[in-house]
């Protein structure tokens, strides 16, 4: 009952939320842009658009992911989505009236979203874990230690999962049974295939919510398409080579976006460059050997954000939490990825790719094949500057994960997904968790 009133709430306080930011919109505009305002249905229309495109962003950044995402990640995204449709909404304004028009009006009309909106989310999220309390949980685990570490990250999530039992899958099948139907959730680590078999269809037969780490014949099964051979329906795994026409409109988008985006920052890219210069006398561009398709190796530009002698010992080795080889403005170029801007050049020149999977160093890659024989099969596609792994995963995400998220990307590659990537980077780069580093005595993102 009181689930269903917590949805029932959901969709009201969602809907609430888009009301409030089209009022202020349309009070704003009326009070700084009175010259702009149209007839009875030029408002309806021009709202109606402004509306679609709040929605669409909203939905790209997960703005509306209560009991999903943090009330942190659903702030960043409502501000990050009404400043796009306010910057969409004041360019169609002067495109009408064929003039460039004072920007403070906007930027008031952003404040007084941003000052009722903001409030409004925090709110709901309060209200809704109230009628959506953490649900009881149990970890069915193949290795005890794996468990450990994950019940260590789901009590992060204290508000989604209160983890009540640990249990061995070499417990007896009705005593686990038993957990099972005293729990809400249960969370699968490392089960052999039969014992979670059996679980999974109690689980379906009694309405559990159930989570899994993914495998990598999992993922395939998880992205596949279907293929009847006669009446019989039978997973059929994509090809990891894209269509020719992909490939072709893709590489398009890389030369078109790349080469655009290079002549629109060339003055940034001057001033960082002269910046680096200027602060050690060092060169500024850092080039560096990586991986791409095919397990072909290329020369990666990237604006150096470290000492010059950073790796004179000869160990190749990821970034650190606390790397004190990082200059202070390497610190700051990192955390607004401006040192990644040259890559652009790396792009256009088809080395790499806008989206694909984070390109990795040769004697790294090794490292993580010698556990994870699959993660070459990343190279199946092009090394690119955003992709899966980037945007939902950090800089030291473990080679597991960062696989499992390539390979989601390979087997569902398309133009819209690239496209859809491509926007929710905008956003990623506003997070510096996204750049956080490997533990201070790590070499690499093994754990």
């Amino acid at each position: 009952m009181f689930k269903k009133a917590g949805n029932i709430f959901l969709s009201a306080a969602k809907a609430l939320l888009f009301l409030i930011s089209i009022a202020v919109l349309f009070i704003g505009q009326n009070i700084f842009y009175d010259e702009t305002v149209y007839y009875f249905w030029g408002n309806i229309i021009a709202l109606m658009i402004y509306a679609a495109f709040l929605y669409f962003t909203s939905r790209l950044y997960q703005g509306l992911d209560f009991g999903s995402s943090d009330i942190s990640e659903i702030a960043l995204s409502w501000v990050f989505c009404l400043a796009l449709a306010n910057i969409l909404q004041y360019f169609v304004l002067s495109l009408i009236q064929y003039k460039l028009l004072p920007a403070y009006g906007f930027l008031l009309i952003l404040a007084a979203q941003v000052i009722i909106v903001i409030p409004a989310t925090v709110l709901t999220d309060k209200l809704y874990y109230r009628l959506h309390p953490a649900q009881v949980a149990i970890i069915i685990y193949g290795k005890e230690k794996k468990a450990r570490e994950y019940q260590s990250l789901i009590k992060k999530h204290r508000k989604k999962y209160r983890v009540s039992r640990l249990a061995s899958q070499d417990e007896p099948f009705e005593a686990l049974q038993r957990y099972v139907k005293n729990s809400e959730a249960v969370f699968f680590l490392d089960v052999s295939e039969k014992i979670r078999e059996k679980l999974l269809e109690y689980c379906f037969l009694k309405n559990k919510r159930t989570y899994m780490l993914p495998t990598f014949t999992g993922v395939l099964i998880h992205t596949s398409g279907i293929s009847w051979i006669s009446n019989t329906p039978m997973f059929l795994p994509k090809s990891p080579e894209a269509e020719l026409s992909t490939r072709f409109i893709k590489r398009l988008m890389d030369i078109t976006i790349s080469f655009v985006a290079i002549i629109a920052l060339s003055w940034l890219m001057l001033i960082t460059w002269l910046i680096i210069r200027l602060y050690d006398k060092a060169p500024a561009i850092y080039r560096q050997i990586r991986i791409t398709r095919g397990g072909r190796h290329f020369t990666i530009y990237k604006f150096r954000s470290m000492r010059p002698d950073a790796e004179d010992d000869g160990v190749p080795r990821l970034t650190s939490k606390d790397d004190d080889r990082i200059t202070p403005i390497g610190r700051f170029i990192r955390k607004t990825r401006l040192d990644e801007l040259p890559q652009f050049f790396n792009v256009l020149s088809g080395s790499m790719s806008l989206v694909g999977p984070r390109p990795e160093r040769p004697e790294i890659a090794r490292q993580y094949e010698e556990i994870y024989p699959n993660f070459a099969f990343r190279t199946k596609v092009k090394a690119g500057i955003t992709g899966f792994a980037q945007i939902y995963g950090r800089y030291n995400t473990a080679p597991d994960d960062k696989l499992f998220l390539d390979i989601m990307y390979i087997e569902t590659l398309s133009i819209w997904q690239d496209v859809k990537l491509l926007l929710q980077t905008l956003k990623v780069i506003f997070k510096s968790s996204s750049t956080e580093g490997v533990s201070d005595d790590s070499t690499t993102a093994l754990k």
